[in-house]
């Protein structure tokens, strides 16, 4: 259902919505601090301009004084910013991953909520595979289990809701069709 993987790797990156969940710093944080990552990568997704929030206008900047309260220097994580352009998923990836390339990064751990995982982890592993980069995916969970997401709504709903987008990504050839085969 959601793909994980084991292991070290030079990098873990945060992917996910506009606003990144605890949950996902938290993970990220355990890594950089056990040994198993040596650097944490925030990908913030942006309005387009006409979009803009207003409580929010400059949320990278925010994230990053957040991240150095918890304790991180500034040669311990990076932000990157990435449009909202559609797809969304694999416009990040094909953002965030030559940046990581230009520093060395050949291993990273890639963060994302729940069933969103199997698309972000196809789109960052045919990405990543053309810059010598292998992505090592960890979902995390916030509202349901991975054990038992089918007997809660919000599972079902967001199972279904991915699963759709999943296929979309499938059939617009965003991801290769063996990603239905394999992890």
């Amino acid at each position: 259902m959601a793909p994980e993987g084991t292991g070290k790797a030079d990098a873990v990156i945060l992917e996910g919505t506009y606003l990144i969940k605890w949950k996902a710093v938290e993970m990220g944080l355990r890594l950089l601090s056990s040994g198993q990552a040596g650097f944490v990568v925030v990908v913030v997704n942006q309005d387009s301009e006409s979009e803009k929030t207003f409580a929010l206008p400059n949320y990278p900047l925010l994230v990053s004084k957040n991240l150095e309260a918890l304790g991180l220097k500034e040669n311990q994580f990076e932000i990157i910013e990435t449009p909202s352009d559609h797809p969304i998923t694999l416009t990040a990836a094909k953002i965030v991953l030559p940046n990581l390339s230009r520093k060395g990064i050949k291993r990273a751990i890639l963060l994302s909520q729940g069933f969103h995982m199997r698309r972000s982890y196809w789109a960052y592993k045919q990405v990543g595979s053309s810059f010598g980069i292998e992505v090592i995916p960890q979902p995390y969970f916030i509202k349901f289990q991975k054990e038992n997401w089918w007997q809660e709504i919000s599972g079902a709903q967001a199972f279904y809701s991915e699963l759709l987008k999943f296929m979309y990504y499938l059939l617009r050839g965003y991801i290769p069709l063996k990603s239905v085969y394999a992890t």
